[in-house]
């Protein structure tokens, strides 16, 4: 059975693609809070691959989205990344990388110009 992925309301898919385009050329990244099925806040990170084709959150940015989403009473339910020059189509690294089965995986194209945000369950 598939589970649903989470809900993104429009004003955090808009910070998470503001992220995304702030970090061009390279790879935008981050983790979002879900609570009750939604996505209620997002965290933008650096990205330490600084690339165009691969991302890591670094371990103290996810520590610190980790306690204050705890701290809210969220959990970290997801995590997004940019394709500067792709669709927004998990890629076979995408799902090697992806270990949290529970996670919704955001993935913003950017390729057309015009950005799109898909979200992806594994």
């Amino acid at each position: 059975m598939t589970r649903p992925a989470a809900f993104l309301p429009d004003d955090l898919r808009r910070e998470i693609v503001d992220h995304c385009l702030s970090e061009l050329p390279n790879e935008g990244c981050g983790l979002v809070a879900v609570s009750d099925g939604a996505v209620v806040r997002v965290y933008p990170t650096s990205n330490s691959d600084s690339s165009p084709t691969s991302f890591t959150i670094p371990p103290e940015e996810h520590f610190e989205a980790l306690r204050d989403a705890e701290s809210n009473g969220w959990e970290i339910g997801g995590v997004f990344h940019s394709h500067p020059a792709g669709p927004a189509m998990m890629s076979a690294t995408d799902r090697a990388r992806a270990l949290e089965p529970d996670w919704t995986y955001f993935v913003v194209g950017l390729s057309d110009g015009t950005p799109i945000v898909a979200a992806h369950t594994i």
